[in-house]
């Protein structure tokens, strides 16, 4: 990490890997290159168990050849649909009581791909109500807002305006570069009961 600055990315697991227990079930709600999915199935260990989601089957197949590659695919379902979905399909998992411990968010477009598909406001906004019904007690939600990219203002500003309006037992944090031009932003919402 020396002389490069920190990304948000960075932010996100250094905040969750205290946070994720072996056995633990998540969710990457955007799989994109795969990178937070490994990274997820190195914190639930053999015993734990990581959904993915993304709209792109290519980006779903790049996570596969990543956890393939690293030895983690068993413990990873990957999920061909939209992160707005994730309540019913970890319904229909049969994840049963046990609350998910983290959800992570990495907003925009996969940058493999194309990049004229991106997530959307009304999917995140979707999405992030149904993270917060399923997040257990204790767990974290992380979003990495990518402003840039066109409408990806829109959403960052949506997501924030949203943030400010959770009530307890939701607490939001929001993490932000002061000197540079429409920079990614982290947010952390916590479930404090």
């Amino acid at each position: 990490m020396k002389n490069k600055p920190l990304r948000v990315t960075d932010l996100a697991w250094e905040f969750l890997r205290p946070v994720i227990n072996p056995g633990d079930i998540v969710v990457d709600a955007t799989a994109g290159t795969g990178q937070d999915t490994l990274f997820l199935t190195q914190c639930v260990g053999e015993t734990g168990r990581v959904f993915a989601f993304d709209i792109q089957a290519v980006a779903l197949q790049q996570t596969n050849d990543v956890l393939e590659k690293s030895g983690y695919a068993n413990q990873v379902t990957l999920i061909h649909q939209s992160h707005e979905f994730m309540v019913s399909a970890l319904k229909e998992a049969a994840v049963g009581e046990q609350m998910v411990k983290a959800i992570m968010f990495n907003l925009g477009y996969f940058p493999n791909g194309d990049h004229a598909v991106t997530t959307q406001v009304e999917t995140t906004m979707a999405a992030l109500n149904g993270a917060l019904f399923l997040l257990a007690c204790g767990g974290l939600i992380t979003l990495c807002l990518y402003p840039g990219h066109p409408g990806g203002a829109e959403e960052s500003q949506t997501v924030i305006t949203w943030c400010e309006t959770l009530e307890a037992p939701f607490v939001a944090h929001h993490f932000q570069t002061l000197n540079r031009k429409s920079p990614p932003t982290f947010i952390m919402i916590q479930r404090t009961r």
